[in-house]
């Protein structure tokens, strides 16, 4: 019963919000990153922490701007989804550079692996895959009839296919790349896998997209987005990547893994603002809880 209410709750918050014309629904999202950078004290010190971390270098105050932007941009990015049909279909809303390059990877007709990052308007990315079959993962919502409308919207709009997180994942990921589809994986986030150096300090990275594409020999391809000042988004593909392979599976993944974050760090770095600061993807936040349980 609650997780209905909460399902019609959202979808009367839609259909209000899809009254007011789209500039100012772009414009409540960000008072909403506003809001949500100042009164969510954790994901605040989540954010903070990680920049001191990633840019010692810069002062206090730059560091809270680059938080700041970046909870905006989030928050659009986020508040974006509730129509995201209209946006990407809209001339000029949705740019996309090196477009052949997924298309060269396509064209080697064994399926292909993409790799993106929480990056700007990221969802938005997969309007690049337009004309493909598109699979993602993700983690299934608590609220069944709220996790039903999203896949379902994502289906009718981005003809994107969610499979759930579970142990199954892996063979139907591999069915997926059997029938020349598209695996599109974030592979930014803090998660079980190599342990990487991300920014000059140790953590974990998820290997799911390397490890698919070294495998069984599958192109891979990685981009990212950026959300402009206008609201419209940029998809940059930015190359295929070709792995080297040795006998050692396990240190080719690790090698490689670490060659994609590499990567992504120079694009965070150059645009620091259109990260997902507010993730504890160092766990600072989650180890200095524990330490101050003690």
């Amino acid at each position: 019963m609650i997780y209905r209410i909460q399902y019609w709750i959202i979808m009367f918050f839609r259909f209000i919000i899809l009254l007011f014309p789209e500039n100012a629904r772009f414009k409540f999202a960000e008072f909403l990153g506003w809001l949500g950078y100042k009164i969510v004290i954790k994901r605040r010190k989540i954010a903070l922490a990680n920049l001191k971390l990633a840019f010692p270098e810069k002062t206090e105050k730059e560091r809270e701007k680059i938080a700041l932007e970046s909870f905006k941009i989030m928050l659009k990015a986020f508040l974006c989804t509730l129509w995201f049909g209209k946006y990407l279909n809209e001339p000029g809303r949705v740019k996309i550079e090196n477009i052949e390059i997924l298309h060269k990877a396509a064209a080697e007709n064994k399926g292909v692996v993409v790799s993106t990052l929480h990056l700007g308007n990221m969802e938005a990315t997969v309007k690049a895959g337009e004309g493909y079959d598109v699979t993602t993962v993700a983690k299934k919502q608590r609220n069944p009839y709220l996790d039903k409308f999203i896949n379902e919207s994502r289906k009718n709009d981005l003809n994107l296919t969610i499979l759930q997180k579970n142990k199954r994942t892996s063979k139907e990921l591999i069915e997926r790349l059997n029938n020349k589809g598209i695996i599109a994986l974030f592979s930014d986030h803090r998660d079980k896998g190599a342990t990487v150096n991300f920014f000059g300090e140790s953590t974990n990275a998820p290997t799911g997209a390397i490890s698919l594409a070294l495998k069984y020999d599958i192109p891979f391809v990685w981009g990212y987005n950026i959300m402009h000042k206008d609201n419209s988004c940029t998809i940059k593909v930015v190359e295929q990547i070709k792995f080297t392979k040795t006998n050692n599976f396990k240190e080719d993944v690790q090698r490689n893994t670490q060659l994609l974050i590499n990567k992504m760090e120079e694009v965070i770095r150059k645009y620091p603002e259109q990260w997902m600061w507010f993730h504890d993807r160092w766990s600072l936040y989650s180890k200095l809880h524990k330490k101050n349980k003690k």
